[in-house]
């Protein structure tokens, strides 16, 4: 992996995975609605949410590798997915294999898994707005909003926007994406989605896109027992790899599950209604101790589901209290998966591809409970022509042949050990 970026944080994180998905919502933007119309599925009525679900434990994991050595991250893995998925959506199917590869799924069954995954939280739906508030509401706030952008000098492909608009009632924006002005209407719309947590969006303005996917997720979430405040303190956390450091750590005893397997120990932290944090801490002087990123997603997967089915018990938890912004740059994880080099029809000016992949993350965590925040932004730069499928280097010894093509009679054959002569 490339680039792991520097987060500002006031300490290293341990491994905090909190479970967010996308949830649909009204359509966005400027553009009439297209004459297809939003269907929500219900969970029993997508097949491959399983496959789903594990594709975006994997592409989570990946996410926070995203650099050249070990920092706190936060990324939502969710809208990592839900915005692959848009994408994939302009992907022919002759070149959409990486895209089917990351995801977990294919076709209408991937569209339905992540429009189910969106939907299961419906129950959660709420004003982003309530994070600028000073107390959580009691009622957890899952906030999620999907759109597409499309820069004035370029059209739609009619396919490509009716598939948007039925599987995940994506709205439509217009504007000047290769203007500072363009690219604040983005950000608008970034303000407005998370609740002002992310505060512009991470597109540069480039004369060349022609399209930009955003996808937005915010939560506002109570604990079911919050910490108490007078009883915060200040205390030692080991650092990786650094001297320890002293950080303000919460404390309480909440009834709750907690397992301890392989060396890890996970507890859950509910907050009201069915939501929860799971906290994952790796086992003393291992590299997921480290790093917690180097961890495997499929065991980190297999503890969270590992405690649901603990049994609930008094738990004493000391955790320090979090504040953390990340921005990733995405777009190396996508190459090395394959999905910067598929020509996308989403424009009918011809293919575009993936020039731009972003996404910023904020995790806020104290005593009350959790407020949380993540786009994702993927923009779709103009082609100049056909992409390249292979690529041939001449830079070391090598013969040329010039040959008749129709009695492949060769008329000159040459050895080439310096081109100097």
């Amino acid at each position: 992996m490339t680039a792991r970026r520097a987060a500002p944080a006031r300490w290293a994180a341990p491994a905090v995975l909190v479970a967010l998905a996308g949830c649909a919502g009204a359509p966005s933007g400027d553009e009439p609605a297209p004459a297809v119309e939003f269907e929500q599925l219900a969970l029993e009525d997508a097949a491959a949410v399983d496959g789903v679900v594990a594709a975006t434990w994997r592409l989570g994991v990946e996410a926070l590798r995203t650099g050249e050595e070990p920092a706190s991250a936060i990324v939502s893995p969710s809208s990592l997915v839900t915005a692959l998925a848009m994408l994939a959506e302009g992907a022919p199917p002759a070149a959409a294999g990486p895209l089917d590869d990351a995801l977990g799924a294919a076709g209408q069954e991937r569209t339905d898994a992540v429009n189910a995954l969106q939907g299961a939280l419906a129950r959660y739906g709420g004003d982003p707005a309530v994070l600028q508030d000073d107390e959580l509401p009691r009622v957890p706030m899952v906030h999620a909003a999907q759109q597409v952008v499309v820069d004035d000098d370029h059209e739609l492909v009619p396919d490509f926007l009716d598939r948007l608009r039925a599987g995940y009632g994506a709205g439509v924006l217009r504007t000047d994406l290769g203007s500072s002005a363009g690219i604040d209407d983005l950000s608008d719309w970034v303000r407005q989605h998370t609740g002002g947590l992310v505060e512009k969006s991470g597109i540069v303005p480039d004369a060349a896109l022609v399209a930009v996917l955003q996808d937005a997720i915010a939560l506002a979430a109570a604990w079911e027992q919050p910490f108490d405040a007078a009883l915060t303190s200040d205390e030692t956390f080991h650092v990786a790899g650094d001297e320890p450091v002293t950080v303000p750590t919460m404390r309480g005893m909440p009834e709750t599950v907690v397992v301890e397997q392989d060396g890890w120990q996970a507890v859950r932290l509910p907050y009201t209604d069915d939501l929860a944090a799971d906290v994952l801490l790796p086992p003393a002087g291992s590299a997921a101790a480290a790093d917690p990123a180097t961890a495997d997603a499929g065991a980190l997967a297999e503890l969270s589901a590992a405690l649901d089915e603990a049994t609930p018990s008094l738990v004493a938890v000391r955790m320090p209290v979090i504040d953390l912004a990340t921005k990733l740059d995405l777009l190396p994880l996508l190459g090395e998966l394959g999905i910067t080099g598929v020509p996308y029809e989403v424009v009918t000016s011809g293919p575009a591809h993936l020039g731009q992949a972003v996404q910023q993350a904020v995790l806020q965590v104290d005593e009350a409970g959790t407020r949380a925040a993540a786009v994702t932004e993927l923009g779709l730069l103009e082609s100049a022509g056909p992409r390249p499928e292979h690529e041939v280097v001449v830079d070391r010894p090598f013969l040329v042949v010039v040959r008749d093509g129709t009695t492949e009679w060769p008329l000159f054959l040459a050895a080439v050990l310096d081109p100097r002569g």
